[in-house]
């Protein structure tokens, strides 16, 4: 009913009714003028397998494309995009049996490399989220990728950002979501075994984060892992150093 109205055109029909399946709605536009009014309307946003459609279609080329545009714009464009193909659920948590962590979810299908809307998808969403690897459901089925959120910070900081241009049934599904995902206590954080504040703190209780003394610089195969220098304590290697120095100056 929203594409409807912001169109203009075309015609809502339905339901199909399929056992164990919600009742289907589906919009159409079957005249060229719909359909000249729908590209006129939309036309500049669309992804390229879109364009191409209708370019065969109505035998011409569409309008200049405008996308990327503004910030807005794109973050409308992940809306409309995520309400019609993503989902917010909840996965099992792989080590604490009754806990759950939220997911963002869109796959998309391409025959060859990654399609342009999640690659655009992501873009918009300023970064947030990874898109997988291939995945085949079947040998008659398309390849797909998926773009996924995950962590609890990370899906409220995307959800901000589309909130606006979503619409009530993605709102729902994602405050379920959420609900459950707030009204369970809080995991702690690194192995319990190095403290009783996570990884941060080695077995003899030094603070890591703030053990060292000059800007980390990686050397050799830690050249690339800024995180190295948490992995180890720097006050546990000092500490250890004197008592060898101190050991070795004893007669």
């Amino acid at each position: 009913m929203k594409f409807r109205r912001l169109v203009g055109v075309g015609r809502i029909h339905g339901p199909v009714i399929v056992e164990g399946k919600q009742p289907l709605y589906y919009w159409d536009a079957t005249s060229r003028p719909d359909l000249l009014h729908v590209v006129e309307r939309i036309g500049p946003w669309l992804c390229p397998a879109k364009r191409a459609e209708f370019e065969r279609t109505l035998g011409g080329p569409l309008p200049a494309q405008v996308w990327p545009g503004s910030m807005s714009e794109e973050l409308a464009w992940a809306g409309g995009f995520f309400d019609g193909e993503g989902s917010t659920y909840l996965e099992k948590h792989r080590t604490h049996s009754g806990y759950f962590y939220p997911v963002l979810y869109v796959p998309q299908a391409a025959e060859i490399g990654i399609a342009p809307e999640l690659l655009r998808l992501k873009a918009a969403m300023g970064g947030l989220g990874n898109i997988s690897g291939v995945r085949q459901d079947g040998p008659e089925w398309t390849p797909y990728r998926r773009w996924r959120v995950v962590t609890p910070l990370k899906v409220q900081a995307a959800l901000h950002l589309l909130w606006p241009f979503i619409g009530d049934v993605k709102r729902m599904q994602a405050r379920r979501v959420m609900a459950t995902i707030h009204g369970q206590p809080d995991l702690p954080r690194g192995n319990p075994a190095f403290g009783v504040a996570g990884a941060r703190y080695c077995l003899r209780g030094h603070d890591k984060w703030n053990a060292r003394l000059r800007p980390f610089k990686g050397r050799g195969t830690h050249e690339q892992d800024p995180m190295n220098h948490l992995r180890q304590c720097l006050a546990c290697v000092r500490e250890d150093a004197r008592a060898r120095r101190n050991k070795k100056r004893r007669p």
